[in-house]
This record gives C-alpha cells, structure tokens and sequence, in this order.
C-alpha cells in the first residue's frame, strides 16, 4: 500500500462537514493529531497550528484544554459509534441470516471490525479515547455513555440475525441477550485493540480465525 492511499480525509462520514459549531470544528482537526500522536498531542497549540489560527483563538473557543479534550471525545465517540453501526448494518444486510447461534455471533463480531485502513485508523483513535478514559474521569463518562450505545447496537444486530429465537434471560438453548451481547462485545473490543495495535498488528485473516475457534470452543 503507498503512502497516497493512508493519507486521511479532511471529509466523510467521521468528519462534521460544514458544522459551524466549535466542538465539531476542533475534532475535525483533532481526529489526524490523535491518530498520529495519542491523546497528549491534542493542545491548543496543535489545534491552533492545525487550524492556522493563534492558540489564543483555540482558546476562546473552550475555557480549557480538558474541557476541549472531552468535547472531542463526546463528539468523535458520537461519530464513532454512529459510523460502527451503519458498516455493521451495511455488511450484514445482504449476509444469509444463519440457525446457529455461533455463526450469527460470529457474523455480528466480524461486521463490526474494521475491514480498511482507514477504518483501522479511526477504531485507533477511539481506543486512544478510552485509554484517555481510565484516568481522566471527565472523558471516562463520555466513553461509558458511547459503551452502552455500543451494547444497544450489538443487542439489536443480534436479534436481527435470529429474529425467530426467543429472547429468553435464563433459556439454555434459547438467546440470551444480555449474555450473547457480553460475548460479542468482549471479542469484537479485544480483536479491535489486536486489529490497530501499531507494533504488530493481526492481521484479518488472523482474526477471523481467531473468532471462529473461539465461538465454536475450539483452541
């Protein structure tokens, strides 16, 4: 792949596009600082620098650099959540609707992965969100409200693939919900950090292999 095709768009679906508002403003700026830097390289000056602006009028747009922080994560996790579900929606539609559980868990775990670089780059600058989470209490709220959306996506994914099963909380054989969302969500998170790890990323043929032997039982 040549460095052409991993330049990130200014535009599309993880981007505001003509938004007037601040908060929509400075993530569209921050989303390339976050993907190339982390958390740490989004400051007024790089946002400014960014903008080709003084870091003074960065600043008049937000009392502090915490309070732009977390207004960049509420909106990219918006963002975030809302482009998953459509990809996830998208993939799935034409997909044969299976009988087995596994298989349509497996199916929902896969349709929410990233299938291009591009999508690898912004499920990457997420993870950077919810590392920032754990220790900044502010954006661990906005990360736990993009969470639960998260688990309402993946509930209603799930019930598409099986809308004939029952949706039984303590049935054996019948799903689960609550339980089956916990599966999903545990392998489709953990394979994202695999998927975007910028050391030694899996690959997807890796992954998928993974996923399988996992929801089968095999090892």
């Amino acid at each position: 792949m040549d460095s052409d095709e991993r330049y990130i768009p200014r535009f599309g679906p993880m981007f505001s596009g003509s938004s007037p508002a601040k908060a929509e403003m400075a993530t569209d700026l921050a989303i390339p600082l976050l993907a190339e830097g982390g958390w740490s390289a989004v400051t007024l000056r790089t946002v400014a620098r960014a903008a080709n602006v003084t870091p003074q009028a960065i600043a008049a747009w937000f009392p502090t650099v915490a309070m732009m922080r977390v207004a960049i994560a509420e909106r990219y996790g918006h963002r975030w959540i809302r482009e998953r579900a459509y990809q996830a929606g998208r993939r799935l539609l034409g997909a044969p609707r299976p009988d087995d559980l596994d298989a349509a868990r497996a199916q929902v775990v896969h349709a929410l992965l990233p299938e291009t670089w591009l999508e690898e780059v912004f499920d990457g600058v997420w993870l950077t969100v919810v590392e920032a989470g754990r220790w900044d209490e502010l954006v661990g709220s906005v990360v736990a409200d993009v969470q639960a959306r998260e688990q309402e996506v993946v509930a209603d994914l799930l019930q598409e693939r099986l809308p004939d099963r029952p949706v039984d909380p303590g049935g054996h054989d019948s799903l689960r919900l609550d339980h089956h969302v916990d599966i999903v969500l545990a392998l489709a998170r953990g394979m994202r950090v695999a998927r975007t790890s910028p050391h030694s990323p899996m690959s997807a043929e890796r992954a998928a292999a993974a996923i399988d032997s996992v929801l089968s039982g095999g090892t």
